[in-house]
């Protein structure tokens, strides 16, 4: 139900918080790349997508998109946290895998950060992503 009117919010209020507030860029962490962390209009968040390989999580042959997941989703919630919102305040998610049998892996990890009512997702099985990671996910997020 809060995923609902949250949604319901989103739709009806964008248009009139689009014309009130220019996008302003909520986070930027590091110079020289051409992408915002997070961008932000009103009280709604676009985060881009973060993957979680590293020097640890890519040596893993076992594991690696769980490792990968849980790396991500704490990547998140420190970016959350400094920008004053948390896992509740996700609306909606997308998460590409570079194997979709990797589905169960990823869906076990990112399931215990959304405990009650998750946000709306979509799931993409793409050929590659970037730095030979195994899953990218990102989140579109609404402050309350």
């Amino acid at each position: 139900m809060r995923l609902a009117i949250a949604l319901a919010l989103l739709v009806t209020a964008a248009p009139s918080v689009a014309a009130q507030a220019p996008p302003r860029i909520a986070h930027q962490p590091a110079r020289g790349r051409p992408y915002s962390a997070a961008v932000q209009v009103g009280d709604v968040y676009w985060f881009s997508g973060k993957v979680g390989a590293s020097e640890e999580t890519r040596a893993m042959s076992e594991g690696r998109t769980a490792a990968e997941t849980r790396a991500i989703m704490e990547q998140f919630r420190g970016l959350f946290e400094e920008l004053g919102l948390g896992f509740e305040d996700v609306v909606q998610a997308t998460v590409y895998l570079a194997d979709i049998s990797d589905y169960g892996d990823m869906n076990r990890v990112y399931g215990e950060y959304f405990t009650s009512e998750p946000p709306a997702r979509e799931t993409v099985a793409v050929a590659e992503l970037v730095g030979g990671a195994a899953i990218e996910i990102s989140f579109v997020a609404v402050k309350r």
